[in-house]
């Protein structure tokens, strides 16, 4: 059956995880050197939807390769020396972003246009709320959700008027909007600025929904669900097959300091990719 709906996933879903994502790099590209998925749309939040960009671009190895050249000589994860300048203390967004730009430009833009729709998530804060403690509501948020308190998290969502949104990639006019976007999915202060979009505050989609299930179209059809964390508790429905990473990824998402990690990450996704077509082949085999 898995073999089936290979040959007909038509939506593909991608779970955040800030660097855990380039596995889902690596496990896509193993899949397009055997057996390719042209989903027609694809729900992805935080760092996952730059990999959502780079496979529809067929940008992924490129993506990967940018990446890990530019935190490549980076040594740290703060540099507190800088807030005596005025300066940022956490060198993730301007390293991020220069990777955005440098891998999805003007040519990478058409493509986006002409390929599947590409929904990435944001969280919006209350606008009754205001800026600071939203942040730290936000916060709040995602502790709970590290200690799985799932139904208390809703309701948390609910009473503070946190709210998801989704916004298509195909709105982006310009290389710099695109950028803007994937940015604002990631949006976790300090380490990141808080960012703005289209007049408003965001944080991390991620924070309503880390496996955007939800942002894929009402019509039902065969989706895969690369998720980056083993064991990850998800309500598991008919016609959905997850893949998760073969080992325990103790890494953290924001973790620009070792190159290493990058290839590690995305040699252990094209492993559990080949390893994943060959479950999906046995079925073929058994039957002769």
């Amino acid at each position: 059956m898995l073999i089936e709906m290979m040959e007909d996933i038509i939506y593909l879903v991608l779970q955040g995880g800030g660097i855990r994502c380039a596995w889902q790099a690596g496990f896509v590209a193993a899949l397009e050197g055997e057996r390719p998925i042209r989903p027609h749309a694809i729900s992805a939040v935080s760092a996952s939807s730059a990999v959502a960009c780079a496979i529809v671009c067929r940008r992924l190895e490129f993506a990967v390769n940018c990446f890990r050249a530019a935190i490549d000589g980076n040594k740290k994860n703060i540099y507190l020396s800088r807030v005596l300048k005025g300066e940022r203390a956490f060198p993730h967004a301007e390293i991020y972003r220069k990777v955005l730009l440098q891998v999805f430009d003007k040519a990478a833009l058409q493509e986006l246009y002409a390929g599947p729709d590409i929904q990435v998530l944001v969280t919006r804060p209350s606008t009754k709320l205001p800026r600071y403690p939203s942040l730290v509501i936000g916060l709040t948020l995602c502790a709970c959700k590290a200690f799985r308190t799932r139904r208390r998290c809703d309701r948390f969502e609910t009473q503070f008027g946190f709210s998801r949104e989704f916004i298509p990639v195909k709105e982006c006019a310009t290389p710099a909007e695109l950028a803007d976007l994937i940015l604002a999915s990631s949006c976790t202060p300090p380490v990141t600025p808080w960012y703005s979009l289209h007049g408003r505050p965001v944080l991390d989609g991620g924070l309503c929904e880390s496996v955007p299930l939800s942002g894929l179209p009402r019509k039902q059809g065969n989706t895969l669900v690369l998720l980056t964390s083993k064991s990850t508790t998800i309500s598991r429905s008919p016609g959905i097959v997850y893949a998760e990473p073969s080992e325990d990824l103790r890494i953290a998402s924001w973790d620009y300091t070792d190159a290493r990690k990058i290839d590690y990450l995305y040699a252990l996704g094209k492993k559990d990719g080949s390893t994943f077509l060959k479950n999906a082949d046995m079925p073929r085999t058994s039957s002769g």
